[in-house]
């Protein structure tokens, strides 16, 4: 007599399912960490190179503004030259400001006042403190309670230097010239026509920057 097995096999061809073993799961867990460790340091990365491009095209953009203000009022140089609190003729412009600091201070053209007229102005760029400072007179021959605005445009600059492109004048005529006679100086003397100005700055960001600026004659 033949008995029916009770027992369930399994069909032909059916494979057998397994689990993820501990170490399995312990090396996919590992290669996790690693994938992510090493992108979060990418995307570090790629953050802080983003910030410090933007941190240096702000200050290339203050750079050329720096430069775009100085080009505009240099340009426009003016021959009038101007007085002192105590009297005394300054020039037109000068390689030293009125408190006796390297620069620059001129007169220069192109502020316009009420009825679109133009006037004059007297204005000084000069370094203190490792800042490009600029100075505003309000009237250009001043009397002795004349105070000029100060206005930071630049700071970490760490040299400011102004070269004139020159020519010095000769004889009677205040128009003699030769050719030999022009000349980059860093210093101008009342026989000084001045026919072009440079201006370099020096920072630790861009080591140096210049731009010459030629005045209207």
């Amino acid at each position: 007599m033949k008995y029916l097995s009770t027992s369930l096999k399994e069909p032909k061809g059916a494979k057998e399912k397994k689990g993820f073993t501990l170490l399995e799961l312990m090396i996919a867990i590992s290669i996790f960490a690693i994938v992510s460790l090493l992108t979060m340091g990418g995307l570090s990365n790629v953050l802080e190179t983003q910030e410090h491009a933007e941190k240096n095209m702000k200050r290339l953009i203050r750079f050329q503004m720096a430069f775009t203000i100085m080009s505009r009022e240099i340009q426009q140089i003016s021959l009038r030259p101007v007085r002192d609190e105590y009297g005394s003729a300054i020039d037109m412009i000068t390689s030293q400001t009125s408190d006796g600091i390297n620069g620059i201070e001129f007169t220069h053209q192109g502020r316009f006042t009420l009825g679109d007229t133009v006037n004059l102005q007297r204005v000084a760029y000069y370094l203190e403190d490792n800042k490009l400072f600029k100075k505003v007179w309000q009237v250009l021959d001043r009397v002795e309670d004349t105070q000029p605005v100060k206005q930071a445009i630049l700071d970490d600059i760490d040299e400011l230097k102004f070269s004139f492109y020159s020519v010095k004048l000769s004889g009677e005529d205040e128009n003699s010239t030769t050719e030999n006679e022009l000349s980059w100086e860093d210093t101008l003397d009342e026989n000084s026509r001045v026919l072009a100005v440079k201006v370099s700055i020096i920072s630790k960001d861009y080591d140096e920057l210049y731009r010459v600026f030629e005045i209207a004659q």
